[in-house]
């Protein structure tokens, strides 16, 4: 006498009927892509958690974490039409730490002078500016053995914003920021 689960081949038909059956159950559960509902159930526009987070208070800018986000969002964010390429970092200075300052306040070289894009003239000719959204990752950054000094993972989106209103998304970014306590505060001390 043998038992019906012992039975290798009735085994192998009901995993075959399981497998169909989850996969019925799975199409059913999930639904078309293609349909045109048009209530509260209906497929909505997918919208990224980046820009759900533009209606979220910024962060802090005297925590250490704020002042990552604060001091990227103006180095990202730049005038062709009025400055040079570089000049945005300048204009972050506030938010600098004594490694940023040196390196702003030292002679440029080619090799030391941030290029921001080959764009540049072109959206300087056109009057453009990119506007620059960052935020801290929730991601945790590796614990650091000094107190003085926080890493933070910032995410970075631009957009070329022209006179005419037209906007243009730049591929976003990720920046692994370096902050340190100074006697005025939390300062960028680098960025990669």
């Amino acid at each position: 006498m043998r038992l019906a689960w012992k039975d290798k081949a009735s085994a192998r038909a009901k995993l075959v009927v399981m497998l169909v059956l989850s996969v019925a159950v799975l199409g059913a559960a999930c639904g078309r892509a293609d349909r045109a509902d048009t209530g509260s159930d209906a497929a909505q526009p997918a919208t990224s958690t980046t820009r759900l987070l533009e209606g979220v208070p910024a962060p802090d800018p005297v925590t250490p974490d704020g002042v990552a986000v604060a001091a990227l969002r103006a180095v990202y964010s730049w005038e062709p039409a009025t400055e040079t390429q570089g000049a945005s970092l300048a204009r972050a200075r506030k938010f600098l730490g004594p490694s940023l300052i040196r390196m702003l306040d030292a002679a440029p070289t080619a090799v030391e002078t941030p290029k921001s894009t080959l764009q540049w003239a072109d959206w300087a000719r056109e009057g453009a500016r990119v506007e620059a959204f960052t935020f801290a990752s929730g991601e945790k950054a590796p614990t650091l053995t000094d107190p003085n000094v926080q890493q933070f993972k910032i995410g970075v989106e631009q957009t070329v914003v022209y006179p005419n209103g037209r906007k243009e998304p730049l591929p976003p970014a990720t920046v692994i920021a370096t902050v340190v306590r100074t006697p005025d505060g939390w300062r960028l001390d680098a960025f990669r």
